[in-house]
């Protein structure tokens, strides 16, 4: 099962929050379209496993500080979606999924 992507206006929405009052606005803007709970973001790059820009875990996204970015805040906010609506997917086609609502995301907000 696919994670729709929302609709330009949410994506929109989305854009300027990030913009102008930060990441985790706008994650909470794109949880609230989901009807999941929030996902907390953490910039601490002790607890970001080396060779990585960011890291899930239950609930909690932890990135190193250059690895603070859109696609890399989408990337661990799809995996907190697949958590929060309880989908079984392994963990190779999740990463894969992961890319790809990134990339959609990210070609849809371009059309903006």
């Amino acid at each position: 099962m696919r994670v729709r992507v929302p609709s330009k206006r949410v994506l929109e929405k989305f854009h300027l929050t990030y913009e102008l009052k930060g990441a985790q606005k706008a994650v909470n803007v794109l949880t609230k379209y989901y009807r999941i709970s929030k996902m907390k973001i953490i910039v601490n790059g002790r607890r970001v496993t080396r060779g990585c820009d960011g890291i899930y875990f239950e609930g909690v996204a932890c990135f190193t500080k250059s690895g603070l970015n859109k696609q890399n805040i989408l990337h661990e906010l799809y995996h907190h979606i697949v958590e929060n609506l309880g989908l079984e997917i392994p963990e190779k086609k999740e990463e894969r999924e992961a890319e790809r609502f990134v990339n959609r995301i990210i070609k849809k907000e371009k059309e903006l």
